[in-house]
C-alpha cells in the first residue's frame, strides 16, 4: 500500500510542477508549491493524509482559474 501512496504523491507532484511551468495567476503558483511540498512529504512518509490534503489545495487552485477567452464573449 505505501508504494500506491508513493506513486500517487509522485503523480501529484509531476501535475503541480507542470502547473508551476505554466503559471496564469498566483493562487495556482502557491496552491501548486503547497501540493508539491506535501508530495514530497508524502513520498518520505508515506502517508495518505497529507497526500489527500495536497490534492484537495491543487484541485481547488486549479478550479479558480478562468478561461480569458470565455470572459470575452
Amino acid at each position: 500500500m505505501h508504494y500506491i501512496i508513493q506513486i500517487l504523491a509522485a503523480i501529484l507532484t509531476g501535475t503541480a510542477i507542470g502547473a508551476i511551468l505554466g503559471q496564469r495567476n498566483t493562487f495556482l503558483l502557491i496552491g501548486s508549491i503547497i501540493a508539491i511540498a506535501l508530495g514530497v512529504y508524502t513520498i518520505a512518509t508515506a502517508s495518505w493524509v497529507p497526500l489527500v490534503v495536497g490534492t484537495a489545495i491543487f484541485l481547488l487552485a486549479q478550479a479558480t482559474q478562468r478561461d480569458p477567452a470565455a470572459q470575452t464573449k
